[in-house]
């Protein structure tokens, strides 16, 4: 693969000569620590959702049950991931809100999973034990970001 370098646009050129275009990160700007927060936020979503695809028990070990779970889990912990990403690029605050409302409600659906998994013992459940804690976690950080949001909406009115 081959990169050609034209300021702030990188292409990358595959074997099969077709480009794909990606931006680079400005190297000379520090995020702010606001946005060093939020990356890491990013960061722990996308690691939890990458967890949960990791975990998914092996195609003959899922009973029905297990089955429906799991995929519900997986599609909870990748939309929470998903939105959590979209609200950094909001439109509006309004936006930002409502991306983030979803990211919380997709969050508290994976832990809710999580807990059916285990509490049930369906297939994988041993390697999702640990995981409700960091869930946990995860929603009540996105949850307090939508509080401190809807704080600083109203008072700059």
């Amino acid at each position: 693969m081959r990169t050609h370098d034209l300021g702030q646009l990188i292409l990358l050129e595959n074997c099969s000569g077709l480009l794909l275009a990606a931006l680079c990160h400005m190297a000379a700007a520090d995020p702010s620590p606001a946005q060093a927060r939020i990356l890491a936020l990013q960061e722990r979503t996308f690691e939890f959702a990458c967890a949960d695809i990791k975990a998914y028990p092996p195609r003959g070990v899922l009973d029905e049950p297990s089955r429906i779970i799991w995929r519900e889990l997986v599609k909870a912990a990748g939309s929470s991931t998903f939105n959590l990403e979209e609200a950094d690029a909001a439109s509006s605050d309004a936006d930002f809100l409502a991306k983030m409302r979803i990211a919380l409600r997709e969050a508290k659906e994976a832990r809710v999973a999580i807990r059916i998994i285990v509490r049930c013992k369906l297939a994988g459940y041993a390697t999702v034990a640990g995981y409700e804690d960091e869930e946990k976690q995860l929603a009540v950080i996105v949850g307090k970001i939508i509080v401190n949001k809807k704080a600083s909406m109203i008072s700059d009115w």
